[in-house]
């Protein structure tokens, strides 16, 4: 599937067109934050190092190899990239499925700041070919919060929802995250 990114920031607007404090991110703005999630990243120090493959799918590559766009709200924040190349979103997804098996404890430092993360798989299906959900809990020793973070694939499509949650409404979410998904690969391939 070949969609520019204008086409992909119009079917971002439509889906997002019933919520009022949905605002849509175009390719070439999240381009634009490129240089600053780069610094963090580097800066970043991750304990065990290995988990640091987490991260170390660096959003530029990621932008260098799709079109994306990405839709924030209130309540949570989609992104959507349609690769150039489907082979190398299944390495990116399979390095990164990876790295979450491996990788259910670890601990992020940058400066001064500490926190420890803990993920906890939850199960999703949707129409696409692979899925993956995760509960994420951080914490820096004084709050604690808590993301759901799910992933979806198809050929060439990748979209990610990712939302706070916390215990008691995290089936919810991942069945409305399930539902967006869906929604936004069948409105792709319309």
């Amino acid at each position: 599937m070949n969609i520019s990114a204008d086409q992909l920031q119009k079917i971002l607007e439509d889906f997002s067109q019933e919520d009022a404090n949905a605002k849509v991110i175009s390719d070439k703005k999240l381009r634009s934050t490129i240089p600053k999630a780069q610094e963090w990243l580097e800066n970043a120090k991750v304990n065990p190092s290995k988990c640091g493959v987490t991260f170390a799918e660096p959003v530029a590559d990621q932008l260098q190899n799709s079109t994306m766009g990405a839709i924030e709200s209130q309540n949570n924040y989609i992104t959507v990239a349609i690769y150039k190349d489907s082979q190398l979103l299944d390495k990116q997804w399979d390095a990164k499925a990876s790295a979450n098996d491996q990788c259910s404890r670890y601990s992020v430092t940058t400066g001064n700041e500490s926190r420890a993360y803990h993920l906890a798989k939850q199960p999703m299906d949707s129409v696409a070919d692979k899925n993956e959900s995760y509960v994420v809990t951080s914490s820096d020793g004084k709050t604690t919060q808590q993301q759901l973070v799910t992933r979806s694939a198809s050929s060439n499509v990748l979209v990610s929802v990712q939302g706070t949650t916390s215990n008691g409404q995290t089936q919810e979410q991942v069945k409305e995250a399930k539902a967006k998904i869906d929604e936004l690969f069948n409105k792709l391939h319309g």
